[in-house]
């Protein structure tokens, strides 16, 4: 009896141990930087190994994970005029990727229609993939997966995340090579996500893709927007600084390119004039 006793005490002072690193773990993850994130990721690691099979805890650490590597990566977002796959930044994902998708794996299997669970599978999909190079891997068939797990979260809840599926959707079509590419249908994903929330990521999508397809006056109105706009979720706060930072950047290239457009258009307009004025004499 007395051997029980202890025995019990013994599981019980571990679950409660367990329990306290979990509390001091979630109220690190409302902390949005690479060191706090890590901490959390840390305690997580630690209670899963008491609680192997605890799929709350497997989700909770796959999703501290990824945030670790959105803040690192500035989560491996779109660009104007170049892809984040930097060797610094592979290396990252190479390290971190293979983890937060083993377990987010895990826990998508067992509850296929918890939206966070797609979305944290979406996020670990793509960076483990990421590790690799993103045209690279979207040219050996991950780009059908890309696609898959953004119409999931569209079809789970497409208001979650402040529209997520729609903003990834939209980036897969913006990057995607030949025949997925698309940045028309990237635009009208982009403004879908936008109707849903007016959030800092989605302006800043919504501008980067206005850009690519030459659209600059939009571009400009929306990477102004994103340097006052308040990020919508958790998520978007993990790389918020950096899309404030490349919106700023990305504006100055805007607007130089929006002044050529219109100083080529006064120029076709005061070439047509002359041209009338010729025919007439």
């Amino acid at each position: 009896l007395i051997l029980r006793g202890r025995m019990l005490a013994a599981v019980a002072a571990l679950a409660a141990a367990t329990a306290g690193a979990t509390l001091r773990a979630d109220a690190l993850m409302m902390r949005r930087d690479a060191s706090h994130l890590e901490e959390a990721m840390k305690l997580y690691s630690r209670a899963l190994e008491t609680a192997p099979g605890d799929l709350d805890l497997q989700l909770k650490l796959a999703d501290a994970i990824n945030g670790v590597m959105r803040c690192k990566t500035h989560s491996n977002t779109i660009v104007i005029d170049k892809l984040l796959d930097t060797p610094e930044h592979k290396a990252i994902w190479k390290r971190l990727g293979p983890k937060a998708l083993e377990l987010a794996t895990s826990v998508q299997k067992a509850r296929p229609n918890d939206v966070r669970a797609a979305a944290v599978y979406a996020d670990a999909y793509m960076f483990a993939c990421s590790a690799k190079g993103i045209i690279k891997q979207a040219m050996q068939g991950a780009a059908s997966v890309f696609k898959a797990n953004a119409e999931r979260l569209i079809r789970l809840d497409s208001r979650y995340d402040s529209g997520v599926g729609y903003a990834l959707l939209g980036c897969f079509y913006a990057v995607a090579p030949w025949p997925y590419g698309n940045l028309d249908e990237a635009a009208r994903q982009l403004d879908k996500a936008l109707a849903v929330a007016r959030s800092q990521r989605n302006a800043y999508y919504v501008a980067v893709v206005a850009y690519k397809r030459g659209d600059y006056a939009r571009a400009v109105e929306f990477f102004k927007f994103a340097q006052s706009a308040r990020p919508g979720s958790a998520s978007e706060q993990d790389f918020s600084d950096f899309m404030r930072r490349e919106s700023a950047r990305a504006l100055r290239m805007a607007e130089s390119e929006l002044e050529s457009a219109q100083r080529r258009c006064a120029d076709a307009d005061t070439d047509g004039s002359r041209r009338k004025s010729r025919r007439r004499a």
